[in-house]
């Protein structure tokens, strides 16, 4: 399939690669930025870190000075790769993401690839493909956390992902009705659905979604990161397209799901810091 948008190259290091970095940079060189939750960053950061958590970025790109390289991460690597994609599509010119984060960097061994593609839309389509595509990302979405959810080993875990299943059934039927309203037409989801692609909302099935993060995760912190990392991801996805189209009625339905996802967002950051030691 087509990129979704070009993009600023993002260069992947590891932990140690970062550390010489830091140590080869005169100070005020670059931007090292940690997108964790404040309890997090309280309980353990990076030296000379700034703080801007994924769901606040959007929100913030203008904090950060563009002409300085941007090292950002934390604490596995998958908020990060997120993050790390939205500095790309705000222009950004040189970012590094810190592969393992700050699990890494303190002595644990990092896993996967942070790369989970974003490549299901290519911003030429009519509303009504878009909106097709997002119901079908919709679904897969939902229907990943509640088999996430079924294979769960702990009731924390499994209580977080039927949440987030919840969280997918609500917008699957509100980006229907958004469906209904774009085409003039009174559909049934279920057909629609029947001719959806089954790709979560970056654009790939959820097997290989999983398998470049290294596998299913096994606790609710897990869980709660991977859910942040999807949704930032979709976020930058749609704020992308709303950039490249032409056509004012993608542009407004591209920004208007762009909006639905950040509040998403949000919503699994506010549930991240609830958790017990977050």
């Amino acid at each position: 399939m087509p990129q979704a948008a070009a993009q600023a190259p993002i260069e992947n290091a590891s932990a140690e690669s970062v550390r010489a970095l830091l140590d080869a940079t005169r100070p005020g060189g670059l931007t090292l930025l940690d997108v964790r939750m404040e309890p997090e960053y309280e309980e353990f950061h990076l030296p000379g870190a700034t703080l801007v958590p994924l769901p606040d970025l959007p929100d913030r790109l203008g904090e950060i000075d563009k002409e300085k390289p941007v090292v950002v991460y934390c604490r596995g690597g998958m908020r990060s790769a997120a993050a790390a994609r939205l500095l790309a599509g705000a222009g950004f010119p040189h970012i590094v993401n810190m592969l393992g984060g700050a699990m890494a960097w303190q002595g644990a061994a990092a896993t996967g690839t942070p790369d989970a593609g974003l490549t299901l839309l290519s911003g030429n389509e009519t509303p009504r493909q878009i909106l097709r595509a997002a119901l079908g990302m919709e679904a897969a979405l939902g229907a990943f956390y509640k088999k996430l959810a079924a294979a769960a080993q702990d009731g924390d875990t499994a209580a977080t992902f039927t949440r987030l299943a919840l969280f997918e059934e609500r917008h699957l039927h509100h980006v229907h009705s958004l469906y209904d309203k774009e085409t003039g037409e009174t559909s049934d989801l279920d057909t629609l659905l029947a001719t959806a692609a089954p790709d979560l909302e970056g654009g790939l099935p959820a097997a290989d979604f999983l398998a470049l993060l290294g596998g299913e995760p096994t606790s609710a912190r897990e869980t709660l990161e991977l859910a942040a990392s999807v949704e930032a991801q979709a976020l930058d996805l749609y704020s992308r397209l709303a950039g490249r189209t032409n056509n004012a009625q993608s542009k407004e339905l591209f920004t208007t799901l762009a909006l639905e996802e950040k509040a998403h967002l949000r919503a699994v950051a506010s549930l991240l810091t609830r958790l017990p030691n977050a």
